[in-house]
């Protein structure tokens, strides 16, 4: 007995001693082992302060490591400590079982020419053709179980550089925390803290999977993440000289990695003090503060729901030129592909390729959106227009907004105000869906105090001319259905001045005569009102609502300017006026009635107060009807003459007129006619007959151009107005022999 214990005794103490032997030789060898065939093995020399093996607890700790780049110069990686422990004896029952994984106060240095890395070369190394060619062919589940446990990196940092665009940036004090990572059926469990430099803010991850279900869930805690980190990269793909943010908040994520697009997305951002500027360094979007609360986020079903989505003190400064805008600039130009890549062969169709029934229901499936409160708050907008003769720039500022239950689909209400430059004003309403070719939409929107001075360029670039004082008012309604516009403008404009016409620019409504149309419907109070109808296609790619706005004021004035007495006479609310676009007359009679002269001495007032207008009495009427009026008249002056004593001089008054006028068709009128006319037919017919039609003609145009004189004369020598202001013509014969309408001066 005593023998067996001395024999097992011994047989122990051997083993001790042989383990004392591994651990205190093992270790030099093995660091002499890595250090001379690290070049061999990954292309990089490695040199280790320190290699200490415990065979007694399966545990490995190397001390100072540090690692070159493939140049064998710069440092690609190093460390002060890492330690791995082990269970030995789990190895006999396929199970690896780490105990710890430990990384202390590491760097690692990346960094990328073009498309190559400093790490390009190590999966090479790693993977011969003859390990990827059994890795294909071996399907058989493996028996080994792997479970590693408390892994921790701790006071990392990695760097990266780009030195093809000399972009650097730095992820400081990384520290990871996994207590269990199992390839197995168990729940895995890791977390992750990121110390970003210069106080660039702290971001920390939690994480669980379970490789059985392969179910997961992610969360991430964002603190004072200084954002000016992704500037480089921002760089590479837009034209900005700079950009700072500052992003703090929680997310989190859960789902399952055989459904990727299933994930739900839950949680609350906060960003403030965005400001990002163009290569010339001028500001193009600021922000103070942005809240988003998320109810869920699911890319499978398209759901976008949130809570809260709050916007204070937003700023964004668009600038618009003829070969480009800010958007335009701040976006890189695409590079051409390489014409010498390009092939004749034609592209294989691909038998998965969607119908166009799909892509059709992929285009028109809308996103699930809902917001239940959102706020603007504090915002201005700058615009500037270099499109335009006279540089333009327009400040709003003070927008806020605010909605409830936003949806895509739905009926939403959606309230605006906004300060205008100069004491003005905005307001507008929003009802009804967010996609104009589909929804119905109502928007109601009032501009107070709008100093149009302001818009002076773009007045200009319309009409050529230049405002130097005005303001104005505006009350709008626009219906929306299906991409279709049909609105009402309800404009109030006070004391409109502008400048004398520029005929050198080619301005887009230079026919129309802003100055007088502007002046004509100008009431005596300096003010003008007008209702401007809208319609149009909303879809039209050349659909623009401000020069449709413009074209219809352009009709408007045109219109004025065509009947400017009559505008006149609206813009002054003289109703008595009546009609001023024409002048009854009575082909029989040189002289008007009461209700004419009231005409012509208003339209004399109305020139005496405008000196730049002119005027033209243009006469018309039917040709055959003269002459028959004329013929039925002659036969009863005949006969009246016959009756009376004879007309003085043969001068005709207005009360020879109307007495030779009343003559009545009766018998005596009929037996004193008929020997000179006959019997049958109408008596118009009889008389052209017998007077001759040349011979009428010639009567109906004398007695028009003595009416011609007369209403001339009236207007100069009683009413004052200058002779060159004034004319008075007569249709040419051919036109008189095919009008139809009523016997009338046109006034123009």
């Amino acid at each position: 007995m005593k023998k067996g214990l001395k024999i097992t005794g011994i047989i122990i103490g051997s083993i001790l001693l042989l383990l004392l032997i591994i651990e205190w030789v093992g270790s030099p060898i093995a660091k002499k082992v890595v250090e001379n065939h690290s070049e061999a093995w990954i292309g990089r020399k490695v040199e280790i302060g320190s290699l200490h093996v415990n065979p007694f607890v399966g545990s490995v700790r190397i001390r100072d490591m540090h690692c070159t780049d493939a140049d064998l110069e710069g440092e690609f990686v190093k460390f002060d400590e890492l330690y791995v422990q082990a269970s030995l004896i789990r190895l006999l029952g396929h199970n690896i079982y780490l105990r710890h994984i430990h990384l202390k106060d590491f760097d690692i240095n990346l960094w990328s020419n073009d498309t190559c890395f400093n790490f390009s070369d190590l999966p090479q190394r790693f993977a011969s053709s003859d390990t990827i060619a059994e890795a294909e062919q071996d399907t058989t589940p493996s028996s080994w179980r792997i479970s590693l446990n408390d892994i921790r990196l701790q006071g990392g940092e990695i760097a990266y550089s780009d030195r093809k665009r000399d972009n650097k940036w730095k992820i400081e004090h990384v520290n990871l925390n996994i207590p269990g990572l199992y390839f197995g059926d168990k729940r895995s469990d890791a977390g992750l803290s990121l110390d970003f430099p210069n106080n660039g803010g702290n971001l920390r991850l939690k994480g669980a999977y379970n490789m059985s279900s392969n179910d997961y869930a992610v969360s991430a805690d964002f603190t004072e993440i200084n954002l000016n980190t992704i500037e480089p990269v921002l760089k590479d793909m837009m034209n900005i000289a700079s950009f700072e943010a500052w992003l703090n908040g929680h997310l989190a994520a859960s789902g399952n990695i055989d459904d990727i697009m299933g994930v739900k997305i839950r949680g609350d951002l906060s960003l403030r003090d965005l400001s990002l500027t163009d290569d010339d360094n001028d500001p193009v979007i600021g922000l103070q503060h942005l809240t988003v609360q998320i109810d869920e986020i699911t890319p499978s079903t398209m759901a976008l729901h949130f809570d809260t989505i709050a916007l204070d003190s937003i700023f964004f400064n668009f600038e618009r030129a003829k070969d480009y805008n800010t958007l335009s600039r701040l976006l890189k130009e695409a590079e051409d592909a390489d014409s010498d890549e390009v092939t004749d062969q034609p592209a294989e169709e691909d038998a998965a390729q969607p119908t166009s029934a799909d892509a059709t229901a992929t285009a028109s499936a809308r996103p699930d959106l809902s917001v239940k409160h959102f706020a603007l708050r504090k915002t201005s907008v700058r615009y500037t227009d270099r499109t335009l003769f006279s540089p333009f720039e327009y400040n709003i500022s003070g927008i806020t907004a605010r909605a409830d239950n936003l949806t895509l689909d739905g009926d939403n209400h959606l309230m605006l105000n906004g300060h205008l430059p100069n004491g003005g004003s905005l307001m507008a309403n929003w009802r009804g869906g967010m996609d104009f070719d589909k929804d119905n939409v109502r928007i109601v929107a009032m501009l107070k105090n709008v100093h149009l001075q302001d818009l002076s360029p773009w007045i200009e670039y319309m009409f050529a001319h230049k405002v130097e004082d005005g303001t104005l008012s505006l009350a709008s309604d626009n219906s929306i259905r299906k991409g279709k516009i049909d609105a009402t403008e309800k404009l109030d404009i006070y004391n409109l001045t502008l400048s004398g016409k520029n005929d050198k620019l080619d301005a887009e409504l230079k026919s129309v005569p802003l100055k007088l149309g502007v002046e004509l419907l100008t009431d005596l109070n300096g003010k003008i009102s007008m209702t401007v109808p809208i319609t149009g296609d909303m879809n039209s790619p050349k659909f623009s609502l401000g020069k449709l706005i413009a074209q219809t004021i352009g009709n408007i004035l045109l219109k004025a300017t065509a009947a400017p007495f009559a505008a006149i006479a609206t813009a002054t609310n003289q109703k008595e006026a009546g009609d001023l676009t024409q002048l009854s007359i009575d082909l029989l009679q040189p002289d008007f009635s009461l209700e004419q002269y009231r005409k012509l001495d208003l339209i004399a007032e109305m020139m005496q107060q405008h000196e730049d207008l002119s005027l033209c009495l243009y006469q018309e009427f039917n040709l055959q009807k003269a002459i028959e009026e004329r013929a039925v008249f002659n036969l009863k002056r005949s006969y009246y003459e016959s009756q009376n004593e004879p007309i003085a001089g043969g001068q005709l008054t207005l009360i020879d007129i109307e007495k030779i006028r009343a003559v009545k068709t009766n018998s005596a009128f009929n037996a004193y006619i008929e020997p000179m006319v006959g019997k049958g037919g109408s008596l118009e017919k009889r008389a052209v007959a017998y007077y001759g039609a040349d011979t009428l003609q010639t009567q109906v145009c004398q007695h028009a151009e003595r009416r011609n004189r007369f209403v001339i004369r009236y207007l100069n020598e009683q009413q004052g107005v200058e002779k060159t202001r004034i004319e008075a013509q007569t249709a040419p014969i051919d036109s008189l022999k095919i009008y139809k309408g009523n016997s009338r001066y046109q006034i123009r």
